[in-house]
């Protein structure tokens, strides 16, 4: 009876330290909704904001400042994985371990040299493989929530054409800062905004560093990379932004910029390429297709595709022939012609053989997935695409910017929306700061 009554207090003794050693090595720092951020997430987040500063050759800002950045970024993480699980969309081990894969054979690595390389670089794979199942849970919600309702129309596309002009095809870096004002702010909230962006704006003009003040004060998605949006076109930038570049030399500041969702600052970084004529070789080629069927096996449809073959040879005419014998119901009626094709739309071995013809001449007959093909190339020509190309990358960089400004107003409302309490008040006084 002793030993069970001092193992049992053993037991308890130990069940103690246990959660004393647990409370000392992490502890609760934000509650979002039912879930929770630890100590140990945040450490792990600023580790990485640092060393990304680190890499870019930023100044540090405060490190209360970048704590802010870094607990916010966290919040919105956490309150979007939480819609995902709402909307029941999962990420399973073998799809995200796919998606590790992939970005270790972009750099040309196998997954466990990948995960090497992150513990040579003091980070944690597990960390690390979690983080990737995040973003790409994330972006699954806002394709199904935000990107599934954008919508461009042909009157959008020429709008935009008009709007940047020659600045479409020219690539600008730009570095930027955005104050962000909530849905329905008031004229107060909204003068206050405007004032924190004049002064973030008289504080650079005096020789404060771009970088380190977006990430210690910008609301915008790029901040912990100190605002930096990389190369883009000037068709894949919101017209405003795309205006203000084209005025701006490298290393130029633009004035406080205003739109619905806020105050914007950019710097050109920099400028390049510039209008570009496109255009692309096609080929007008007909076929008649012979294909296996009840009636036919594939030998017997190699024979009647070589007797059509011999036929032409001796000077019947191609379209006859195709009209009367061709399985192919697209092209059966026109005898045989596909029309004028980019490369890449026919299959690979339709494409080759295509490619080693000369007008005029005709195929052997060969086969391919759907069958024995005599195939002729009628002429070639080469294009120009360049209006066509603007306005297809015209359209893309529409829905490209509707979706990021979808997305924006949709996770400020998520966070409004969200139960958030900071359990240490220097977060909160922070948190609140920020607000």
């Amino acid at each position: 009876m002793n030993i069970r009554r001092w193992s049992a207090g053993l037991l308890l003794s130990l069940s103690m330290l246990s959660a004393q050693a647990a409370e000392v090595l992490d502890r609760i720092v934000v509650a979002v909704n039912d879930g929770v951020i630890l100590q140990s997430e945040v450490d792990r987040a600023m580790d990485d904001a640092q060393r990304q500063i680190r890499e870019r050759n930023i100044k540090a800002p405060p490190e209360a400042a970048l704590r802010s950045q870094v607990l916010e970024r966290l919040v919105l993480t956490r309150i979007q994985t939480q819609r995902a699980a709402q909307a029941g969309i999962r990420i399973d081990d073998r799809e995200l371990n796919e998606v590790l894969t992939g970005i270790a054979q972009k750099n040309g690595l196998s997954l466990s040299e990948f995960a090497t390389e992150l513990r040579k670089d003091g980070l944690d794979f597990l960390a690390v493989r979690e983080q990737v199942r995040d973003e790409v849970l994330i972006q699954r919600l806002r394709s199904k929530e935000v990107e599934s309702r954008v919508s461009v129309t042909d009157q959008d596309v020429d709008l935009l054409l008009q709007q940047v002009g020659d600045n479409e095809n020219v690539e600008y870096r730009l570095s930027h800062i955005l104050v962000a004002i909530p849905e329905g702010a008031s004229s107060e909230v909204r003068a206050n905004a405007h004032k924190k962006a004049e002064d973030l704006l008289k504080r650079i003009k005096t020789g404060d560093d771009f970088g380190q003040i977006a990430i210690a004060s910008s609301d915008g998605q790029q901040a912990l990379q100190g605002g930096d949006l990389d190369w883009r076109k000037g068709g894949d930038l919101p017209t405003l932004f795309a205006n203000a570049a084209g005025k701006l030399q490298p290393g130029q500041v633009s004035e406080v910029l205003e739109t619905t969702g806020g105050f914007h600052i950019l710097k050109l970084v920099g400028a390049r390429g510039g209008d570009e004529r496109k255009s692309v070789s096609e080929t007008r080629a007909r076929h008649i297709l012979v294909q296996q069927n009840t009636l036919r096996t594939d030998e017997q449809a190699r024979q009647l595709a070589r007797d059509l073959y011999d036929r032409v040879q001796a000077g019947e005419d191609f379209t006859k022939l195709a009209k009367e014998f061709s399985d192919d119901p697209g092209s059966k009626s026109s005898g045989g012609d596909l029309g004028f094709q980019p490369p890449g739309v026919f299959v690979p071995e339709f494409q080759i053989r295509l490619d080693q013809l000369k007008p005029g001449e005709v195929s052997p007959p060969f086969r391919t997935q759907f069958g024995w093909h005599v195939a002729s190339v009628t002429e070639r020509r080469t294009r120009d695409t360049t209006e066509e190309s603007k306005r297809a990358r015209a359209r893309q960089a529409l829905g490209n910017r509707k979706a990021a400004e979808e997305y924006e107003l949709w996770l400020r409302r998520l966070r409004e929306e969200a139960y958030i309490e900071y359990r240490l008040p220097d977060d909160a006084a922070a948190a609140a700061q920020k607000s």
